[in-house]
């Protein structure tokens, strides 16, 4: 084999090695399977079957989305320059929200102690699709170690996340990344309960309900990381 037939039978290696280890991106695997996903959830949506729904976004997250790269948003944050997601270097749960959408009376409370409880391992996101007159009020009720940010259509840098977040996956929804931005998990909001209950019963709902997911995404982390030092 000659010298040029070497050189090129290598670059054939190294591209198919890259080729192999390319992450796919978020966006893209919500574009790619968007479409199948929607017809088939309006259709179960549109007979009342909300198990069947929620099993179709179940699998498109487990089957479509988990792995995936999360994109680099950058979003607004009250009073402060916007939150660039790859500069926080921690495992993060994003939290979809809008001011219209009202809150469980224990989710606020609850959502505040994990935010001081994990401090130190991940980052809390709240994601308001509103407008900045809006948000000075809403951020005061939240625990200073949780980012308060927003997003709104009237805006051009923010179209993008508002296209891809608020107008497929819908809201409330909750992204659970790791330190990388890679996708851990992504949770529909729970379903909310009894509003006749009281507030230190809701707040244990909402406690527990968003505890497991950010063990969950700790631990995951945390594995990912040894699996690398051992490789």
């Amino acid at each position: 084999m000659n010298k040029l037939a070497l050189i090129v039978l290598f670059i054939l290696i190294r591209s198919t090695a890259n080729a192999s280890d390319t992450t796919a991106v978020f966006s893209a695997s919500v574009k790619a399977n968007f479409k199948k996903y929607i017809s088939l959830s309006n259709n179960a949506y549109n007979k009342k079957d909300f198990e069947k729904a929620q099993q179709l976004f179940d699998s498109l997250v487990q089957n479509s989305l988990v792995g995936t790269q999360f994109d680099d948003f950058s979003f607004k944050q009250v009073g402060k320059k916007r939150l660039q997601l790859s500069k926080i270097n921690k495992p993060t749960l994003i939290i979809t929200y809008a001011s219209w959408c009202i809150m469980g009376k224990g989710e606020l409370p609850a959502l505040n102690k994990l935010a001081a409880q994990y401090k130190d391992k991940i980052q809390i996101v709240v994601l308001f699709w509103n407008k900045k007159n809006e948000m000075k009020k809403i951020a005061r009720k939240f625990n200073s170690d949780i980012k308060v940010c927003y997003a709104h259509e009237t805006e051009r840098k923010d179209y993008k996340a508002i296209t891809l977040l608020k107008k497929t996956l819908g809201f409330p929804t909750m992204y659970f990344l790791d330190h990388n931005l890679e996708v851990v998990d992504i949770q529909r909001s729970f379903v909310k309960p009894e509003s006749k209950i009281d507030i230190k019963t809701s707040i244990a709902f909402y406690y527990q309900k968003f505890n497991n997911g950010i063990s969950n995404l700790v631990i995951s982390d945390t594995s990912r990381d040894m699996g690398l030092a051992k490789n």
